[in-house]
């Protein structure tokens, strides 16, 4: 009987040992949640932004451990994104120009639905007990716009735009975030035009401004 309480206590302590054991080949930061605040770069004279521009991503993103720590790596992911931006630029499909509204009248809020295919080089400080570390993960972002509208207020009055947006499909944008523990700051910058390529004002000028993004993003396992 004593034999039998013996091998049992020590089989259930095995047991336990391993029910607790951490495996080796953790992945960290497969999901991420983000916030921003949008506003366009390399803007024409002339140009007003006007209200908060916001955007809300979220998706997942496989990681890709380099060395055994698995604290240097990359990822590769997919996910969706909503973005608005707020300014005094009216797109219209008349030979692909885009026409300046009056600044002190008119503003027009365009909004974006597009998937994200984030490529990131991955580093942190995590362990396999530390769940709290530094982290700085860089990397392109390519998003394709899979709608687009645009909505205008002239005089406190709104006006829904019937006028297909000239947007570049494909956008290619350079991320960085970083950050400690749940808080981490990011950032996002379109490298090619929001615009295509071939738009431009009334008067000839080209129109070639970037989205750029700034806020938080979360990751989670």
């Amino acid at each position: 009987m004593l034999l039998f309480f013996l091998f049992g206590a020590g089989v259930f302590a095995q047991v336990s040992k391993d029910s607790v054991s951490i495996d080796p080949n953790y992945l960290e930061d497969q999901l991420y949640i983000g916030v921003t605040y949008n506003i366009f770069a390399n803007t024409p004279d002339g140009y007003v932004k006007d209200g908060f521009a916001y955007g809300f991503s979220g998706g997942f993103i496989k990681d890709i451990p380099f060395n055994e720590r698995r604290n240097i790596g990359m990822g590769v992911g997919l996910g969706y994104a909503f973005n608005t931006h707020i300014q005094n630029v009216v797109v219209t499909t008349n030979a692909l120009n885009l026409n300046q509204a009056t600044t002190n009248q008119s503003t027009y809020t365009i909004k974006t639905n597009s998937l994200e295919f984030p490529i990131e080089f991955r580093w942190r400080t995590s362990t396999l007990e530390k769940y709290k570390f530094w982290r700085i993960y860089t990397g392109l972002h390519v998003s394709y716009v899979l709608n687009s509208t645009s909505i205008g207020e002239r005089n406190d009055e709104l006006i829904q735009l019937t006028e297909v947006l000239q947007l570049e499909e494909w956008q290619y944008a350079y991320s960085l975030a970083a950050g400690y523990g749940t808080w981490n700051f990011y950032l996002h910058y379109t490298l090619n035009p929001f615009f295509k390529g071939s738009s431009s004002f009334d008067n000839g000028e080209v129109l070639k401004m970037n989205s750029f993004k700034m806020g938080l993003i979360f990751y989670l396992l």
